[in-house]
Parts: C-alpha cells; structure tokens; sequence
C-alpha cells in the first residue's frame, strides 16, 4: 500500500509537467483536455465491457452522470489547461489544490458540515496563500492581464468542482467508482472538444512526438493508473487516507517545474505554497484525527488465532 501511494502521488505530481509540455509543443489547450479524457474514458469502458463488469445504468444516472462530468471534467480541465499557457505549473498545481476550499463553503452553505474553529482558521490561512499567489507576477508566467485571467480560471473552475463533488457523494452507492470514472470522463471530454471545435483551430495542432507522448502519458498514466491506484487504496485503507495526495502533488509540481522547464521558485511562490498547504490540512484536521484513530485501533485489535 505505501509502494501504490507513492507511486499514485508521483504520478499526480507529474501531471501538471506534462500539461505545460503538451501545450508547449503546440496543442490548442481545449482540444488537449478533451483527447486526453476521451481516450481515457474510452479505454476504461471498454476495458469493463470486455470484462462484462459494465453495468446497465437509467436515463437518470447518465444525465446525472453527464451533469458531474461537465461539473467535474469539463469546466476545471478547460480553465486549467488554457491557464497554463500564462502560469506556471508549480502555481496551478497549488491553486487547483484550494478545492477543498470551496468544498468547504459548499458543506457549510449545504448544512453538511458542521462549523469549528479549525475551519476557520484553515479557511484564513489558505485565503492568504492563494491571495499572495494571485496577486503576484511569479516565476515562470506571463506578465499582466492574461496570467492573472489564468490564476482567477482555475480558482473559479474549483467551485463547480467542488459542486460536482459534493453531488457525486450521492451517486456513488447507485455505480461503481471505476464505471463512474470512465462515463464522467468521456461525457467531460465532449463538453472540452465542443469547446475545441468552436473557439480552437483544429488544424494547427502540432501533434510531434513529445507532444503524443505527453497526451498519451496524462490520459493512460495519470487518468487510468493513477485513478485505479487511488480507488484501490480507498478500497484496501478508507476514503480519506488517499485524498492526501493533494498535499504532496503541488511540491512534486513546483520541483518539476523548476527542474524541467526552469520555473523560478520565489519567494512569493513559497509563500503562497506553504500557505495554502498548512491551510488545507488544518481544514482536514478531522480527517487527519480519523486517520489517527483508525490506525490506532488497527494496532491494539487482538488477532483471531491469538483468542484463548
């Protein structure tokens, strides 16, 4: 399970380097996102009709289905890819990681969670990180107006995630994980291509061999391993114990981004970065206790074949 964690977070943490790649070698951004989840929602769906674990679903489902692809793929993904042709890809990583923020505010508005004061000092903490990390012109990005558009896409893109989210927590007893995945990405991805067709030139995308590879790498790699690692760990620990991902991911981004395609770590990225960070686990200090507790409990159970 350590072996699986850490390869699930090395692969989320490289995700962000191959974007800038791909979009660097002359992929129009829309069309981008789209390929990489149509080829991955393809495959996984094909994958589980091959193994016939592919389950009939109502008109219903796949319209709620298509709802939190569009909520959870389409919108984020667009915001996302298009941001990082102005920011850095240390910078999105860290602003994609406020999610939680906006799930956050969501459960509170909702009445799904109950408010406390570690909360509310997650809440302060994080909004100071993200507004030094808006506010700034930092390493690696474009100067002005446009890398300012891409940083205030990705944090409003996080919302109607965190929607898709909190709507899917419904969903999940009605399908199974795996299936949810490989429809919400190809309904997702035709909401990207929509967006490709009437707004990107389709032609003068450059698809060289570093830019295959990059597309390929986030739709199998990342979208189909990663994911199945991520929702076995859910399986063989719990539900919040892999979700810790999201922490690791943003500085496995930065140092790729510095490494590989000379992004400059500033002072304000630090910063901005540690804040965010220590913001999100003390918005998830409940989860951290659970996670105490469960293995606590896990060490002093008494093994069967020991009983007298």
């Amino acid at each position: 399970m350590l072996l699986g964690y850490v390869v699930m977070c090395l692969i989320f943490g490289t995700s962000y380097l191959m974007i800038k790649i791909g979009l660097m070698e002359g992929i129009p951004p829309f069309q981008f996102a789209g390929l990489r989840f149509l080829i991955a929602g393809a495959l996984v769906l094909a994958f589980l009709g091959i193994r016939r674990q592919l389950p009939r679903l109502s008109v219903k489902i796949y319209a709620e289905v298509a709802l939190l692809g569009f909520l959870m793929t389409t919108i984020p993904f667009a915001s996302l890819f298009w941001a990082e042709q102005h920011v850095s890809s240390g910078t999105a990583a860290l602003l994609v990681a406020t999610a939680p923020i906006f799930t956050l505010f969501l459960g509170l508005v909702l009445r799904e969670i109950r408010f406390r004061w570690h909360l509310f000092l997650g809440l302060a903490v994080s909004l100071c990180g993200v507004a030094l990390l808006v506010s700034h012109n930092l390493g690696g990005e474009t100067a002005g107006l446009p890398a300012l558009a891409g940083k205030l896409s990705i944090m409003g893109s996080e919302l109607f995630f965190s929607l898709g989210v909190i709507r899917s927590r419904k969903l999940m007893g009605k399908i199974p994980p795996f299936v949810f995945n490989g429809y919400q990405s190809v309904f997702g991805s035709l909401g990207l291509l929509l967006i490709s067709f009437f707004t990107e030139q389709v032609s003068a995308a450059a698809y060289t061999f570093t830019a295959v590879t990059a597309l390929l790498y986030l739709a199998i790699v990342v979208s189909i391993v990663a994911s199945s690692i991520y929702y076995w760990l859910v399986k063989e620990t719990n539900s919040t114990f892999p979700t810790t991902w999201t922490y690791v991911a943003p500085v496995l981004a930065m140092v790729n981004g510095t490494l590989f395609l000379d992004e400059a770590l500033t002072v304000e990225v630090l910063q901005g970065g540690v804040a965010v960070l220590v913001g999100i686990i003390l918005l998830n200090w409940e989860t951290w206790q659970k996670i105490a507790s469960e293995r606590k409990a896990k060490k002093n159970r008494v093994p069967a074949n020991s009983a007298p």
